[in-house]
């Protein structure tokens, strides 16, 4: 049996004056949501989000992976339909949307489900004891580096290696179409100025719902869930050498914000980190 320690933490940045992410961790459900849509809809997308969402799974147990899978994007799908129903209610809001990625997790096994640009990432447990068995050097490895002009790691999404990060969820975005068909590689997401514009959303769904995949636990893997603020300044090397040289859940959050914050800030900024730990 594996249970899962959480800590989250959420911060408007350096240049906004509102808060449009939200995040919630209840249990073995962890949300975190990015609104949009300007002041008032971002904040309201976001929020009905993580509190749809969660009431829609309250009750959830382990099936199997399809009746769970089908649970989550229902959820996602009951969420999409409350943000359109207040936005009939109020045409003031109408355009507002937010991102999703979230995880639940169930003893050995966890899903991860994703709309929008918002990310899932797995660290293994050998990163925070071998940070050259990732290829990460101290000098490329620094947590307190100014992370904007460090390059990033090349990152496979199928395959975990250890002592690495890897990347669990896949961005419905502009800019990762483009990278998909070739035009642009993902050194130039950062800084295209189509970056922000996202191809799929909580609030205007049509055919394509949430991506769900299922993963196995391994004993200290730890997981971050974030909104973009923090993945567009801190780079895949130093996220995992700030999660391999913490101390705790709640200081890697903190550190991230800060790298991020450091980098400047220039979106909110979300993280959940969830550690998966043997229950004896």
């Amino acid at each position: 049996m594996y249970i899962m320690k959480t800590a989250g933490l959420s911060d408007v940045g350096q240049l906004r004056t509102n808060n449009e992410d939200n995040y919630t961790i209840e249990g073995s459900l962890l949300v975190v949501a990015d609104g949009m849509g300007g002041t008032a809809g971002g904040e309201i997308a976001s929020s009905i989000a993580i509190k749809t969402i969660p009431e829609k799974l309250k009750n959830i147990s382990y099936t199997n992976d399809d009746e769970v899978a089908d649970a989550v994007k229902q959820a996602v799908i009951d969420a999409d339909t409350e943000i359109k129903n207040q936005t009939k209610e109020n045409p003031d809001l109408k355009g507002m949307g937010t991102t999703v990625v979230l995880a639940i997790h169930f003893d050995s096994r966890f899903l991860i489900g994703n709309l929008g640009d918002s990310r899932a990432y797995l660290i293994s447990k050998s990163a925070a004891g071998s940070m050259s068995s990732a290829g990460i050097t101290p000098s490329t490895a620094d947590a307190n580096a100014q992370t904007a002009i460090l390059e990033p790691i090349d990152i496979d999404v199928e395959k975990k290696a250890p002592g690495a990060i890897t990347r669990l969820s896949k961005d419905h975005s502009v800019v990762m179409d483009l990278v998909n068909s070739g035009v642009i590689t993902e050194d130039d997401i950062r800084t295209h100025p189509l970056r922000n514009r996202i191809t799929r959303c909580v609030g205007s769904l049509r055919e394509d719902g949430a991506d769900v995949t299922w993963h196995d636990v391994n004993e200290d893997d730890i997981l971050i869930l974030c909104s973009d603020g923090l993945w567009e300044l801190v780079h895949e090397d130093i996220i995992l050498a700030v999660v391999g040289s913490s101390i705790n859940l709640e200081e890697i959050c903190k550190r991230l914000i800060d790298a991020a914050n450091d980098a400047g800030g220039f979106d909110n900024i979300t993280v959940i980190a969830g550690q998966f730990l043997k229950d004896n």
